[in-house]
């Protein structure tokens, strides 16, 4: 559907960045039904409801639209994450909440996982920067909960054989594991992040 703006090169920044939104939005709808491959201009713009036109406005091709989906796909992860760590609750049910919010969503927003491993190569090719930048989204709200949760006497740091780093790079490490393999449904991913989160919480309880 055609926009008043589209004769336009410049738009309000306000205007420019729902703009930018929308068609990032539209191409994670693509890239999960169709993987990168298979989603080309023509189809974004068709999702999205703009003309072809309107996106060279905003992108110089698909590999930045796919950046901007990783990173809209980030503030929203983020979004959810904050809200994670903002609400009371014991400690390891906190932290599955946490990796649910953070891995589980993302994992979702991809429809069975299909097109998991091309996408992921293609994160690992174009997008480094945006993929280091989403997995330190995780990192930090993991350290923020470990923070609260030791001031509350929940869980004692010192009982952990390495560092509080490695012991998030853990976590990391095993969400990504939980995906190998014949990809798992978002429904049977989100069960085994509750598994790792209950490993992970019992190293920390006095």
């Amino acid at each position: 559907m055609p926009d008043g703006n589209e004769g336009s090169s410049v738009l309000p920044a306000e205007d420019a960045n729902a703009r930018t939104d929308q068609i990032a939005d539209a191409a994670l709808r693509l890239f999960a039904r169709y993987g990168y491959k298979r989603s080309a201009m023509d189809d974004i713009a068709r999702e999205a409801g703009l003309a072809k036109a309107t996106l060279y406005l905003h992108f110089k091709g698909k590999d930045d639209v796919f950046r901007a989906m990783l990173d809209l796909l980030g503030r929203r992860v983020e979004a959810r994450c904050r809200e994670v760590v903002a609400t009371p609750g014991p400690f390891p049910e906190r932290l599955a909440a946490l990796l649910q919010a953070h891995h589980g969503q993302a994992y979702a927003c991809f429809g069975t996982g299909e097109h998991l491993v091309e996408l992921k190569a293609v994160m690992n090719t174009i997008a480094t920067r945006e993929l280091q930048a989403f997995e330190q989204i995780f990192a930090r709200f993991a350290r923020e909960l470990l923070r609260q949760a030791e001031k509350q006497g929940e869980i004692t740091l010192s009982r952990l054989p390495t560092s509080a780093e490695d012991w998030v790079a853990g976590m990391l490490f095993a969400a990504a594991g939980a995906k190998l393999g014949t990809p798992p449904s978002a429904e049977d991913y989100a069960r085994r992040l509750d598994g790792i989160a209950s490993v992970f919480a019992a190293a920390l309880t006095p």
